[in-house]
């Protein structure tokens, strides 16, 4: 039976035009002001206004748009991105978001089959953290739920994901590293409905995991958290850029893995020629499985895309 279900979506897949990806919201931070982002709009309407929760240093500002800074410049070599402050508390987060949810943003992009949001963001972390604390992308199911996320350790470089908050019990290690000072591409997906996440850094694949919250999406937040506890007079920076969110589609099925084990191998061969001459294993929508189907399956041989 479920070999059937794989073969009918991958079918499914074949005939049946997928929703194109919507944008939710992008920008490079060009067109800001230089100070701080709060406040500043990004679209009219409903929660089109930047807002920030943050608790900084005296001088310091939670997320300031800036140019070069502290030897950074943005990706571009130009223009404008944004410095992300720790907060001044320790086991304290800041953060900045749009409201997605009273806005309609979400709703209207993700309308028609475009079920995943796509975070997609530029960071640079400078080495030499003096005090723990991290960085990276906060997604809320609402107003006060955590849902989903990543964050990447200002003085290792390890990447770990959230799941349902931001403190140090809800972050979980991807086993993943990524270098300090330097840019780096972070796409990170989640479907609100199901709670299915995944994480790619600079094309690679970081990781995935179902989160156990779920089922709502209010808001993604640039975000940073402060690991000690107290407070402190010391202030960490992180730099973000090319910031974009979208709806897009479920990626299409794997054609040929039949097992759901990221690869085409034998296993799967021996589940096609099992199923030879049925429709269980049919990768070309002639309703059979035959030597056709068997040239599909070698023809994709090896790890799904």
């Amino acid at each position: 039976m479920r070999n059937l279900l794989v073969a009918v979506s991958l079918l499914a897949a074949a005939t049946g035009a997928s929703a194109p990806a919507a944008v939710v919201f992008t920008t490079t931070f060009d067109g800001y002001a230089a100070g701080t982002i709060a406040n500043q709009e990004a679209w009219v309407g409903t929660g089109g206004k930047w807002a920030v929760s943050a608790s900084v240093n005296t001088g310091q500002i939670g997320f300031a748009v800036v140019g070069t800074a502290g030897g950074v410049t943005p990706p571009s070599g130009s223009g404008q991105m944004v410095r992300l402050a720790t907060s001044r508390f320790g086991s304290d987060r800041t953060k900045g978001w749009l409201d997605l949810l009273n806005s309609g943003k979400w709703a209207a992009a993700s309308a028609g089959g475009n079920d995943i949001l796509e975070t997609s963001v530029k960071i640079y972390i400078p080495s030499g953290a003096s005090q723990a604390c991290q960085f990276g992308i906060m997604i809320s199911k609402d107003s006060a739920t955590t849902g989903s996320g990543f964050v990447i350790n200002a003085q290792t470089g390890a990447v770990s994901y959230l799941d349902n908050g931001y403190a140090a019990a809800n972050r979980y290690p991807f086993n993943k590293t990524v270098t300090l000072n330097a840019w780096h591409t972070c796409v990170f997906r989640w479907n609100p409905t199901t709670g299915a996440a995944s994480l790619k850094i600079d094309g690679a694949d970081i990781g995935s995991y179902t989160s156990t919250i779920r089922g709502g999406l209010y808001a993604v937040n640039m975000f940073s958290y402060t690991d000690f506890p107290g407070t402190s007079a010391l202030t960490q920076y992180a730099y973000l850029d090319d910031y974009a969110l979208n709806a897009v589609p479920a990626a299409p099925p794997c054609p040929g893995d039949f097992d759901s084990n990221g690869t085409r191998d034998g296993a799967d061969l021996g589940v096609l020629l099992g199923n030879w001459g049925t429709a269980v294993t049919d990768l070309t929508g002639d309703g059979t499985t035959d030597g056709a189907d068997l040239g599909v399956l070698l023809g994709n041989w090896g790890p799904c895309p």
